[in-house]
This record gives structure tokens, C-alpha cells and sequence, in this order.
């Protein structure tokens, strides 16, 4: 039995070295940029501008909460409700990206070296989502 746990080990250290700490990290980065990216891009191309569109779309699929879970720092948009700033948008997607980092360096963590860490990382981002719905739906 012990034998079959030291191979079992050993193959969880070889597919640990299959996935870089570093690549993983900077794929949870690159996603951290990308989903409010693409939310900009969109919402520049097709909804700027259009009030009536905009609202349907926030509030009556509950798109803003979606958009919050994923984008925790889009309340960060809050401070500029008349859309003249450059700088907010910018250090919304950098704290975005730092997030998404962050997350996925807990991740790599716990697959590769911690097994415990995963769940206090689930249990952090379920907290953190908890009290960021409970600030913004006013709660």
C-alpha cells in the first residue's frame, strides 16, 4: 500500500511541473483583463449612449450582478457616473487583473502543493461575494 502512495505522489509533482506556477498565474491575469475588456468593448460599441438599452439590459436579466461577480471591481464605475473618466476604468481592470492573480495563485496553490487551501479560497470568494451583493443590492 505504501508503494502505490509514493507513485500516487509522484505523479501529483509531475503534473504540478506540467502546469507552471507562473503560466497559471499569468493566465488568471490575462482573464482578469479580459472580462472587463470585453464588457468595455461592448458596451462601447453597442450600448454607449443608449440609456433605455443599457437599462434593460442591467436590470431586467439581473446582468449587473453577473457582471459584479466576475468583475468585482467594476463598482469602482460608481464614482463616475457621467463616464468622463479615463483613470477609473483603468484602475478598475488593474485591480481586476490583481484579483484574478491573486485567485489564481491560491488555485495553483492548492491543486499542486495544499489540498486545504482550495477550500479556504472557495470560502474567501464566496465571503467576499456575499458581502459585496450585500453592500450593492443595499442589504
Amino acid at each position: 500500500m505504501k508503494k502505490v502512495k509514493e507513485s500516487i505522489d509522484h505523479i501529483d509533482c509531475d503534473v504540478g511541473s506540467a502546469v507552471s506556477q507562473r503560466r497559471f498565474v499569468i493566465l488568471a491575469i490575462a482573464m482578469g483583463i479580459a472580462v472587463p475588456a470585453l464588457w468595455l468593448v461592448a458596451y462601447w460599441l453597442f450600448l454607449h449612449g443608449n440609456p433605455a438599452l443599457i437599462n434593460s439590459i442591467m436590470s431586467t436579466s439581473n446582468f449587473d450582478r453577473v457582471l459584479l461577480a466576475v468583475w468585482p471591481s467594476w463598482a469602482f464605475f460608481v464614482a463616475d457616473p457621467e463616464e468622463q473618466s479615463i483613470s477609473i476604468p483603468a484602475i478598475s481592470i488593474a485591480a481586476n487583473a490583481l484579483l484574478y492573480g491573486g485567485l489564481g495563485w491560491l488555485i495553483w496553490f492548492g491543486i499542486y502543493r495544499r489540498r486545504a487551501v482550495l477550500g479556504l479560497t472557495a470560502i474567501a470568494v464566496f465571503s467576499g461575494w456575499y458581502f459585496l451583493f450585500s453592500w450593492y443590492l443595499g442589504g
